[in-house]
């Protein structure tokens, strides 16, 4: 198969999360097993630089990348607007037999739906946890958006992939047939996983007491991710003294809003804020904290962060909003509502039983989210598609 991809970001752009890190290991997992896959991105990398070239091969996948109007647009508001795209976005699509795009209110995801449906190619859509609409004035945008373009190409899409059940009916309500809605766990690199484990490092960067159990989060800071309702709903533990909370990120503005409400919990040492940590330091992070928490206001769905956490086995407390299917039935972590003695109660029990907790977590990423077998399902569900759309 001739696999076209559509995303704002792709390799190396970690600095913006998960998708950039899925949609990498869906390409490169897709020539693995003998199919092209080409790449059409921008050139987002970080706040302050670009990344490049414009071309180039990349673990056997030919990207090209397409320089944004502004970086930090794309950067502070996720507004991609790429010179070049649309017009080499034609010709990419005329060679391929099924269009790949992510995230579902980008320029690039509307023209890739467009340019694949003028020239009767499949297009597929992973949505990675956009679906959702906002408040105010921004999701009356959203509604006059979605019904002029986002329900049409729902409806027409031959795929939809959906991380979750609860992501699975988001597609079905916003336009979706659900005869094309399958589910395809996040992929997950194990064998890339750092082998030396530096027990300590969290501690150490964050200059912790010694022996005190730890709680990490790590992901952007930021309103829609919750950190605030973390820190509130685990305040009685902080303030006890019983552990501290170690948060890693990026500060997309909100970091004061928390310091400011939480002064005397920084001042006492058990809430600390590191920066962002990448590569090998993150995992290193993970591998050192008791429990990995995340409680996000939106539904962004599994979080890769927290399948990394796992994966070096420590154990996690979700709210519903970022569930991975199957975690409290494993026994690796506990999935709960988005009330503040529901996320003490999980809190306190992981920490009581971290040691017995980190190992299930564990063995459910290598069941669930091996790279390779995702790939494996990915490939399955992209060749019916395409050989449906050869015999219509």
């Amino acid at each position: 198969m001739r696999v076209l991809q559509v995303t704002p970001y792709y390799a190396p752009a970690w600095a913006y999360g998960g998708p950039p890190r899925v949609m990498t290991r869906f390409a490169t997992g897709l020539v693995a097993l003998g199919h092209e896959v080409t790449v059409l991105t921008t050139d987002v990398l970080d706040e302050d630089h670009r990344a490049g070239p414009a071309e180039e091969m990349l673990g056997g996948v030919r990207i090209r990348r397409f320089p944004n109007l502004s970086n930090g647009l794309a950067w502070r508001r996720k507004k991609y607007l790429p010179r070049g795209f649309a017009s080499a976005l034609a010709r990419e699509v005329r060679r391929s037999d099924a269009v790949h795009a992510t995230d579902a209110r980008t320029y690039l995801t509307a023209a890739a739906y467009l340019a694949a449906r003028a020239r009767r190619i499949p297009f597929v859509l992973s949505a990675h946890g956009s679906l959702p609409g906002s408040p105010g004035l921004r999701g009356r945008v959203k509604q006059v958006y979605d019904r002029a373009l986002v329900r049409p190409m729902l409806a027409r899409a031959a795929l939809l992939l959906a991380q979750t059940e609860h992501e699975a009916r988001l597609y079905v309500e916003a336009g979706g047939r659900p005869d094309r809605v399958r589910l395809l766990p996040l992929p997950l690199d194990l064998d890339g996983l750092p082998t030396v484990r530096h027990d300590g490092f969290l501690r150490e960067r964050a200059d912790l007491a010694q022996g005190l159990p730890t709680l990490l989060f790590l992901g952007r800071i930021h309103y829609l991710k919750g950190l605030d309702l973390l820190v509130e709903a685990v305040e009685p533990l902080l303030a006890a003294k019983e552990a501290a909370l170690v948060v890693v990120g990026r500060d997309d503005g909100y970091w004061p809003v928390i310091a400011q409400r939480h002064a005397r919990l920084l001042d006492a040492g058990v809430l600390r804020f590191i920066g962002p940590l990448y590569g090998d330091e993150r995992f290193q992070a993970y591998a050192d904290a008791d429990v990995f928490c995340l409680t996000p206001r939106h539904w962004e769905e599994t979080s890769v962060a927290a399948l990394e956490a796992a994966a070096v086995g420590t154990p996690l407390v979700v709210s519903e909003q970022a569930n991975i299917p199957g975690l409290e039935a494993s026994g690796g972590g506990f999935v709960v509502p988005l009330e503040p003695s529901a996320v003490l109660g999980a809190v306190r029990s992981a920490l009581e039983r971290s040691a017995e907790m980190g190992p299930k977590a564990q063995a459910l990423v290598g069941r669930q989210h091996a790279t390779p077998q995702v790939v494996e399902l990915l490939e399955t569900y992209l060749e019916g598609i395409v050989v449906r759309a050869r015999d219509e």
